[in-house]
């Protein structure tokens, strides 16, 4: 589930970060890294059924993403 051989970054405001960290650590992940991977794949779940941007942008709108 975790890594596909390659990694890219993105930045996150500071405290964010630290904010995310924090989570991580009382949750149990080794990193945030790990943290923040784990809820992003979580979400995309969301999108797997997708077949087109329209049908993107309605999941994002009925989760709350976009207005």
């Amino acid at each position: 589930m975790f890594g596909f051989g390659k990694n890219v970054n993105v930045k996150v405001d500071k405290d964010l970060y630290a904010r995310v960290a924090k989570v991580a650590d009382v949750a149990g992940y080794a990193t945030a890294e790990e943290f923040v991977q784990h809820i992003l794949e979580k979400e995309m779940l969301h999108f797997e059924d997708t077949k087109n941007d329209a049908d993107i942008r309605a999941k994002l709108k009925g989760l709350g993403y976009i207005s």
